[in-house]
């Protein structure tokens, strides 16, 4: 469990998630049989590459870092549940979410995998967009996003399951 957790790591863990979700998709789109799901992972790389960036802009732009400076300190409590969204949510690495794509024994069960990661993706940043208030512009934007790739997985799924 993490013992503390700043504003700052809260961005930093934002960061490596979009990393293991494009590690994940990147995966998934070389082993999988089927070209629409070798395309939409393909698109969900780019897609999981931008959010990645627009995270590491919030974290150094100076209304980011206000915003960040602005949260400290977070309650004892508050801290705890966000360590605990980590500890259960997150991937321990880019290796293990790129292992996931490759050990999922049909491409429905890696969908399965996918959307589980975007469902938990969505919990950790509504809970940042709480912290940053009103400087959380660009959260909004990635939340739309990582619904709609929850929608556009379900679609794939029901797909593969024709």
């Amino acid at each position: 469990m993490i013992v503390s957790l700043t504003a700052g790591e809260i961005l930093e863990i934002a960061i490596q998630a979009e990393r293991q979700g494009a590690a994940f998709y990147e995966r998934l789109a070389t082993t999988a049989d089927s070209e629409r799901v070798r395309a939409e992972c393909q698109r969900l790389v780019g897609m999981e590459r931008e959010h990645e960036k627009a995270f590491q802009r919030l974290l150094g732009q100076q209304d980011g870092q206000r915003a960040l400076s602005s949260l400290q300190p977070l309650s004892d409590e508050y801290r705890q549940y966000l360590s605990a969204l980590v500890d259960s949510n997150m991937l321990p690495d880019e290796e293990t979410a790129q292992q996931l794509a490759e050990e999922a024994e049909s491409e429905v069960e890696a969908i399965n995998i996918a959307l589980q990661m975007e469902k938990n993706a969505i919990l950790f940043y509504q809970e940042l967009q709480n912290l940053l208030g009103t400087e959380a512009g660009v959260l909004r934007t990635i939340l739309d996003e990582e619904r709609s790739h929850v929608y556009e997985l379900n679609e794939l799924k029901a797909y593969l399951q024709k």
